[in-house]
């Protein structure tokens, strides 16, 4: 047997005739099976044939026993082999490199591969030994090392880019210099985000130029730690990424403000995107995409982020998007916002948003949860310990209006604005369209805030839904410019202020309430001269009103309605 100190054809003379023409002999390769079998079994070996071998089509000497028994497993180096000529494809080439171990055959038929490490390997005179495996490619067979400290950007890379099956990283933690790239059919799993970890250390962006779509053009000559690249006029498609964390640098630091501009996962154009139990730290953003459609998230996180999730980014030329089912996601620790959806016909399960806008030397995220789509659902989402306008749904691109449904929607520990007086919790502009069905929404910390602003034609509809049942000294929920809510089953005060002045017509709102509570309460304030009326069901049922605020359930003037 070769070790290496031993040189290519040197014989070893005993009673088994060990190493004779570098091969293994009988006796010494059953007492190597420990260390060779792993990569034998996963080529397929053991226990039946050689399922691509090159042996003459009347070669019988196919099983493992056979092989070994006839002296055709060469056991070797990686640069022993490189330096071997005139093989016969007939033998079989176990390499021995720590973390790179595996069978090679002669391919007599190829003469253009290139040498990547792993999978394929080009002998000193041009002859190609391709790896024997059934299942994943380890990236260890490139050369990674997974250690901390190595770059194993080149080496991840050379996995990716050697088309053969789903790339798999083992247990570690890579370093990276350079964003890694990914296309159409490409798969990265792990062996789960807390035990299988990319870091990204440098600040280096990719130099991949633009891509075209349409009219839009995108950018690709970012930094970050996962690039998807399209072809020119097309989507990256059916790409999977699972069971990884990929992080933009290693420092967790509340004072940190990650570079604007810097992205842990890139996809702006993408398709049949899949992805499941993966992590993202560290960035300006967490997950982006663009122009994205079939688009399947599994338990996927994204914090420790300015910016959580970008589903469909509708800042971007040609952005928005259709079809996603995203369940048990969730972002934590974002300044600027913790979800940002430009999506239609889509649906997000169980999703959460932790610890947002929480930074105190910072401004406000612009909110939580920003939602721009036409049958767009959240069911059983919700907030905690966050700051800020909760949910703003405005138009959908440049078609001027959104439809979104919100159901079972909870709050924990949710402040609202932290600093300004007469913030809303719920924002719907620009002939839009909010349903919040159930659920339960109560703040804490700022008694000044309202509930709701309804605007520029827009309508809210509240059906079953509890909030505080009196933080307010003023209104709930304000209608200006045509906007319109409708109450119903709703366990909250109700309070609510129409119009600022009722001759002008484009501050006109209008409130329904049905069932409201104990009790439906409109309330009306001239801004000329700030006199209030009010308007409510008493306990009995009837209609009251009083110019000027009620002492008491039954104050006022009942209302006949003949």
């Amino acid at each position: 047997m070769y070790n290496e100190t031993e040189g290519m054809g040197q014989h070893h003379p005993d009673k088994d005739q060990e190493g004779k023409n570098g091969l293994i002999s009988r006796r010494k390769a059953l007492a190597s099976i420990g260390l060779a079998g792993v990569a034998i079994a996963s080529s397929g070996l053991i226990g039946g044939t050689i399922s691509t071998a090159h042996a003459d089509s009347g070669d019988q000497r196919n099983t493992v026993k056979s092989l070994m028994s006839e002296k055709l497993v060469v056991y070797l180096t990686i640069a022993e082999l490189r330096a071997m000529n005139n093989q016969t494809a007939k033998d079989l080439y176990y390499v021995t490199d720590p973390g790179q171990e595996g069978v090679f055959r002669l391919n007599a038929t190829d003469t253009v591969s290139t040498d990547n490490g792993g999978t394929m390997l080009v002998s000193a005179y041009g002859e190609r030994f391709e790896r024997n495996f059934d299942g994943m490619v380890n990236v260890k067979w490139f050369g990674a090392k997974g250690d901390g400290s190595s770059d194993d950007t080149i080496a991840i890379q050379k996995a990716i880019d050697a088309k053969q099956g789903t790339v798999f990283l083992p247990k570690g933690k890579y370093m990276t210099s350079a964003p890694l790239v990914v296309q159409t059919g490409d798969s990265l799993v792990g062996e789960g985000p807390e035990v299988t970890i990319i870091v990204k250390t440098t600040t280096t962006a990719a130099t991949l130029g633009t891509r075209t779509m349409w009219a839009a053009v995108d950018n690709y000559n970012v930094d970050a730690v996962i690039i998807a690249l399209p072809e020119n006029n097309d989507y990256v498609r059916y790409l999977h990424i699972e069971g990884i964390m990929a992080k933009r640098g290693e420092t967790i630091n509340t004072e940190v403000v990650y570079p604007d501009s810097t992205y842990c996962f890139y996809a702006p154009r993408i398709c049949f995107l899949t992805q499941k139990n993966v992590e993202y730290r560290h960035a300006d953003t967490g997950y982006y995409t663009a122009n994205a459609w079939m688009v399947t998230l599994e338990r996927v996180s994204s914090r420790w982020v300015n910016k959580g999730f970008v589903c469909g980014d509708y800042d971007a030329a040609g952005g928005g998007g259709t079809s996603h089912t995203v369940s048990s996601c969730w972002a934590g620790a974002c300044d600027k916002w913790a979800w940002k959806i430009n999506l239609s016909y889509s649906n997000f399960n169980a999703c959460g948003a932790d610890y947002i806008g929480y930074h105190p030397a910072r401004p406000l995220p612009e909110a939580i949860y920003l939602l721009r789509g036409f049958g767009l659902t959240l069911t059983g989402c919700g907030a905690e310990e966050a700051n800020g306008t909760l949910i703003s749904v405005s138009p959908f691109l440049a078609i001027g209006s959104s439809s979104v449904n919100i159901v079972g929607f909870m709050t924990y520990n949710y402040y609202g604005d932290r600093t300004a007086v007469g913030d809303y919790v719920v924002s719907v502009k620009n002939n839009s369209h909010l349903t919040l069905t159930g659920g339960d929404i109560p703040i804490v910390g700022n008694a000044a805030a309202k509930f709701a602003e309804v605007t520029d034609g827009s309508k809210l509809y509240i059906n079953g839904l509890t909030t505080n049942l009196d933080y307010l000294d003023d209104s709930q929920i304000v209608c200006t410019t045509l906007g319109e809510a409708s109450i119903a089953g709703a366990k909250m005060k109700s309070m609510a202020e129409g119009q600022d002045q009722r001759d002008s017509f484009l501050t006109n709102g209008s409130i329904h309430i049905v069932g409201a509570g104990d009790k439906g309460h409109l309330k009306f304030k001239n801004s000329a001269s700030n006199q209030t009326s009010h308007l409510w069901v008493a306990a009995d049922g009837s209609l009251r009103f009083k110019n000027g605020t009620p002492t008491s359930d039954t104050d006022g003037q009942a209302v006949s309605l003949a």
